[in-house]
């Protein structure tokens, strides 16, 4: 069975539950991304289709509901890349619905007529990168109370 495995890299990841916990593990990304050249992004798996990501943590792995998941922040080293620094900059801070506050960099790559942080925050992905110093951090859309510009 062994030799049907298919490769992937590691990610460590800390989420940060519905229900106010914590959890640290890995995540698996595929080594090649569909959309772009280089391997798969957190961000990536987070926006996908899957409703359950398998985590290696401590305790054995853990298959996690995605749609449970407040945030995900993950060493930046490995994760940002240029495309995610391309367009206007905007220094938010954003207020979960579990009190949580979250302060970053978002950048909006769009169309000029359509480049406002709440254009960037009515796209249809489930999570929005927030650019930290050494950590992006995904932010579940759905958890989002309010934004600061």
């Amino acid at each position: 069975m062994d030799d049907q495995k298919i490769a992937k890299n590691r990610r460590p990841v800390f989420f940060t539950l519905a229900n106010g916990s914590g959890l640290e593990g890995e995540v698996f990304l595929s080594l090649y991304e569909a959309r772009r050249p280089g391997p798969q992004r957190v961000g990536e798996l987070l926006n996908g289709r899957e409703t359950f990501l398998p985590v290696k943590t401590a305790a054995g792995t853990l298959h996690l509901n995605v749609a449970n998941i407040v945030r995900a922040t993950t060493p930046s080293a490995e994760e940002l890349h240029e495309l995610m620094t391309l367009g206007k900059r905007y220094h938010v801070g954003i207020t979960t619905l579990c009190g949580q506050e979250i302060t970053g960099d978002i950048f909006v790559d769009l169309p000029q007529h359509r480049s406002r942080v709440s254009d960037y925050l009515n796209r249809p992905n489930r999570f929005i990168p927030v650019v930290m110093p050494g950590s992006v951090v995904y932010v579940a859309r759905k958890f989002i109370l309010s934004v600061r510009d």
